[in-house]
């Protein structure tokens, strides 16, 4: 089955800090730059993992040594944690990690990943946990459409959340859509 992507309406609108209360100038600009992703040369010939709010860069250094071989793209609109990342990926000498340091939804839509995404992680998203504000959650429909576009056929999508809210609507937006299969889909498998 060959999977069309759509183009999906859903506002690109950031909501919560973008800089943190300290400024950090540990690292110069140039070393920075270097892991910024460019669509031109890092897409080219590897599969992606997408480490989707990766705050300082935990887990992105985690997966850039498991995965070696696959680009890792890890995408924070937070510049102290993009700084604190890029300044552990020059330490460690690791070259598979990019950053993209903008709303991960205009990487969707300006970059041509269709069937390149072999794994997405979303580790504890804002949960925005107010009734009024659940609408600024990243997990709804419209994300879930869009990513079933992009990933490879059989790529998956690990979630953390210690939300129980959070978790009730992730669980109801991945069931109704029907485009993804659930694997671990007992309670005791969570």
């Amino acid at each position: 089955m060959k999977k069309k992507q759509k183009k999906y309406n859903q506002k690109f609108k950031i909501f919560g800090r973008k800089k943190g209360r300290k400024s950090v100038h540990n690292i110069s600009t140039e070393t920075f730059n270097k892991y910024l992703i460019n669509s031109k040369t890092d897409l080219i010939s590897k599969k992606i993992i997408l480490d989707i709010g990766s705050g300082s860069g935990e887990s992105t250094l985690f997966l850039s040594r498991k995965h070696p071989n696959d680009l890792i793209i890890a995408s924070e609109i937070y510049q102290d944690g993009n700084t604190n990342l890029s300044q552990e990926l020059y330490r460690s000498e690791i070259n598979n990690v990019k950053i993209f340091n903008k709303n991960v939804l205009i990487l969707f839509d300006e970059f041509k990943l269709h069937n390149l995404i072999k794994e997405i992680w979303i580790l504890f998203p804002d949960p925005w946990p107010k009734k009024k504000h659940s609408k600024r959650r990243l997990i709804n429909s419209s994300f879930v459409k869009k990513v079933f576009y992009l990933l490879e056929e059989n790529g998956k999508i690990y979630i953390a959340t210690d939300n129980s809210s959070y978790f009730i609507s992730i669980l109801k937006t991945f069931y109704l859509s029907e485009l993804f299969k659930w694997d671990n889909d007992l309670p005791d498998k969570w």
